[in-house]
């Protein structure tokens, strides 16, 4: 009788034959997951200027200290979550990769703490919460079916990790597209409220892995 981990090698071993066979007709796993990350970056931002238009305080918002803090966590999150999506397409990368969305982590944890901005938790209205994680959820909807996507062409073991690493790639690249247009800067805000839409994303992404990356 095969073990698990027998199953899991036998799984590797076809993943490395398979790859090796496609290597020369197709980009590789890395390449399409690199590409579909610029290219939901790019939609998501596009989508957020056609929805709510260029800001007249644009150009004060780009080089603000907080806008620096928002977009530089969530990309590094993002940067961290390509490493795991990575992990989870293709069997036998290095289990450390989770690791990598720790940065960006920290650094939403060290805005909360040196928070100075005296914006409650709440944000700066009563509609505040809802609007800016429903906002950042449904730009992530089209980042999260492309990363998928993606990792249909990888060999996923378990799907609903794999749908819960796109989820959380796509509800990073989602919320960066959002901190174009957030005016809710407090640090302590991003850290908790950034990281909801994120969770909420990430959890979607299970759901819709289990179904659809399931072989």
């Amino acid at each position: 009788m095969k073990t698990a981990g027998d199953t899991d090698l036998m799984i590797r071993n076809l993943a490395g034959e398979a790859g090796a066979g496609q290597a020369r007709s197709s980009p590789s796993f890395e390449s399409t997951l690199l590409l579909a990350t610029i290219l939901s970056l790019a939609c998501a931002i596009a989508l957020v200027f056609a929805t709510f238009g260029f800001q007249p305080e644009l150009q004060a918002t780009l080089v603000s200290a907080p806008f620096h803090h928002k977009i530089v966590s969530m990309l590094t999150l993002a940067g961290g979550g390509i490493f795991v999506v990575r992990y989870a397409g293709k069997p036998g990368s290095g289990a450390l990769a989770l690791a990598t969305v720790l940065p960006g982590l920290a650094l939403l944890l060290i805005g909360a703490i040196s928070d100075t901005s005296g914006f409650p938790l709440m944000g700066r209205s009563d509609i505040s919460v809802p609007s800016c994680v429903t906002a950042m959820v449904l730009l992530s909807l089209a980042p999260l079916a492309l990363i998928i996507g993606v990792l249909k062409t990888g060999v996923t073991t378990r799907p609903a990790m794999a749908g819960a690493t796109a989820g959380v790639l796509a509800g990073a690249l989602g919320a960066a597209a959002y901190a174009f247009v957030c005016k809710n800067d407090g640090g302590l805000f991003v850290a908790v409220w950034y990281s909801v839409a994120i969770a909420i994303v990430m959890g979607f992404g299970a759901l819709v892995g289990r179904r659809v990356l399931a072989w």
